[in-house]
Order: C-alpha cells, then structure tokens, then sequence
C-alpha cells in the first residue's frame, strides 16, 4: 500500500513541482506591484502589477533602473538610500519610513508605499519590492480629514448663529424698546423724531443679523440654497456694475417654495443686470424678504425711470414671472433719485 504523506508536505512538495509559467501567474495574480532589482538598482523582474501601476508595456521595466519609477527631484535622494540599505540590508514592511511618490511613464505621480527584502543570490545581494499604489487610501484619509473640518466649521456656525439670536439681537430689541419709551414720553417732535429714526436703525440692524443667522445656519446645513446662489448672481453681475451691491436677506430665504425659488433667481438676475445696462448707478441695494409673500426689492441711485428701460423685456420678463405666480412688479422713482423695482409674490405652500 502506498504511504499517505505526512501533514503539511504535500503542499511544499506541490509548490516545488510548479513550473515557471505558475509561477509567474502566481507573483502576476499579486494585488501589489513586485519586482526584483540586482545590487545595481536595475529591475531584474516586474510583475504585470508593477507594469501596470507604472504604465510599461510586458518586460518593458527590465533593465531599467528603479529610480526610473521616482520623480527626478527624489532620485539622488533614493541613491543614497539604496547605498545605506546595500551596506545593511534587512526587511523593511510596508508602511515602514516615509510615504513616496511613484512616476508613470507619462510622467504623472501617485503616493506609493514599499516594501523591501534582501535576497541573497548566487550572483550577489537582489532587492524584493513590494509597490502599493495608496492614491485611494490617501484620498479617503483627506476626505475624512474635509469631513472633521466640516464638522468644526458646522458647530462654529451654530454657536455664533445661536449667540446672534440669544444675545445681540435681545439686547438690540431691550434697546429699541427702551428708545421708543423715551420718544412717546412727552419729549419735542425734533428729539422724537430723531429718536424714532434710531428706532428704526435699530430694526434695519436686527433685520440684518437675521440675515447673518440664516445664512450661517443654511451654510453649516451644507445646503446651497437661494441665498447662495443670490450671491453667485451678484458675483458674475460685479464687473458689469462696476461695484459691490448691498445684499439683505430678511426671512427664512432658504426654505422659500422651489417653484417660487426658480422664478425668483432669473427675475434677481434679470433686475441686477437692468441696473448694470442701463441705470448708470454707482450703488445697489438687493432686499430679499420670504414669509408669506416673496419680496425683491432692487433700489439704485440712478438716473431714475428716464434711464431705465421701465417698459422694456427685462421688466415685461420680470412682471410675467411675477404673474405666474399671482404676484407683480412694479418699478418707481425712489425720492432721493435712483429707481426701486419691487417684484412680490405669494409664498405658495
């Protein structure tokens, strides 16, 4: 009867009697780049790994040197460091030293890893190398690191939005009420009114802030929302104007009804781009307010109607957009000189 093998041979013995071409498979079925360099830096053997990593053609990696796969800034660097691993060779894991950067035969970089083993050999001291190509980790660990930052930005935005509401504005509200009491408290009508136009400083201010807080609090939500997009309008429309326009948001802007949002952001396009052609104004108020109703109001100090073209397309645009929606728009001379469009509609559900 023939003797069964003891345990474990049978594998070492099967891996003995394995010809080169399963080998080479084997070492090519490898996730990782392997190649083989003498004790010259020349690659003696690269698997299809390796050839594909690095963009070379089958065996077109032999006899080229390994520094040939470094940025050229790095390659009298790694001279030196195959010198100092030639006089003391031993394993090196991956993950060990530095991160390095592989170069394709295109000329492009990616962050690679290595790993190194000295192999003694009848014709001297080869070196065993274990390429990883870590784009993808690198790219996850950065975008876990965006991700850490978002998160910081987010809580500093809750805090000063929280602050905002919680203390600046209570206290501005305290203080108004306080001025408004001293007003209707018997004094002369001058002092009065003077009092009352801080009044309303006071209220234009709040509703500033307001703004501030919803802007902050959408941002920190990541979501780009009206409000963002007002501001890109404004950005493209900067260069025509000549200017930077006052932008004010009163209301939850961002949460306004999508059918009201996609008619409103052409009509702030279509009135700030009526400004820039044709009101030869060197300043520009946008107030957008959202509650029950949507309210745009475009204030300039132009040359007033005369120089607007108040019966043109832009605004027979504008007025058609309003009307879908059962609103209006109305363009008026603004006392002081300059011209204030107001388009209002429903804030539908």
């Amino acid at each position: 009867m023939p003797t069964a093998p003891s345990p474990g041979t049978g594998a070492a013995d099967e891996l003995r009697d394995l010809d080169e071409a399963t080998v080479r498979a084997l070492v090519d079925a490898a996730p990782d780049g392997i190649l083989l360099a003498d004790d010259t830096g020349n690659i003696v053997f690269a698997n299809r790994q390796t050839e594909k990593m690095f963009g070379f053609g089958p065996e077109e990696l032999l006899g080229h040197s390994v520094d040939d796969l470094l940025p050229e800034q790095m390659r009298e660097v790694h001279r030196a460091h195959r010198t100092r691993y030639k006089a003391e060779p031993r394993v090196r894991p991956m993950g060990a030293g530095l991160l390095l950067r592989g170069r394709r035969s295109d000329g492009t970089e990616f962050p690679v890893e290595i790993s190194l083993s000295p192999l003694r050999t009848d014709s001297g001291l080869q070196v065993v190398a274990v390429v990883r190509d870590v784009s993808e980790r690198i790219e996850a660990e950065e975008r876990i690191q965006r991700a850490e930052q978002h998160v910081r930005i987010v809580e500093d935005r809750e805090r000063i939005a929280r602050d905002l509401h919680d203390i600046v504005i209570q206290k501005l509200f305290a203080a108004g009420m306080t001025v408004q009491g001293v007003a209707a408290g018997g004094l002369d009508a001058d002092r009065a009114q003077r009092l009352n136009r801080v009044v309303d400083d006071l209220d234009d201010t709040i509703r500033e802030i307001r703004s501030v807080i919803f802007g902050l609090q959408s941002e920190a939500r990541d979501v780009p929302g009206v409000r963002a997009a007002v501001l890109r309008i404004l950005d493209d429309q900067r260069e025509a104007l000549g200017f930077e326009a006052r932008l004010r948001f009163d209301g939850p802007v961002d949460t306004m009804n999508d059918l009201v949002a996609a008619e409103l952001l052409p009509a702030v396009r279509e009135a700030v781009s009526n400004v820039a052609r044709h009101a030869d104004a060197s300043s520009m108020e946008v107030d957008i307010q959202c509650g029950d109703f949507v309210t745009l109001r475009v204030l300039d100090d132009g040359r007033g109607l005369t120089g607007t073209a108040s019966g043109g397309n832009g605004i027979r645009n504008l007025s058609e957009r309003a009307g879908k929606l059962g609103g209006r728009c109305t363009v008026s001379a603004r006392p002081d000189g300059g011209t204030m469009l107001e388009w209002r509609v429903p804030n539908v559900p």
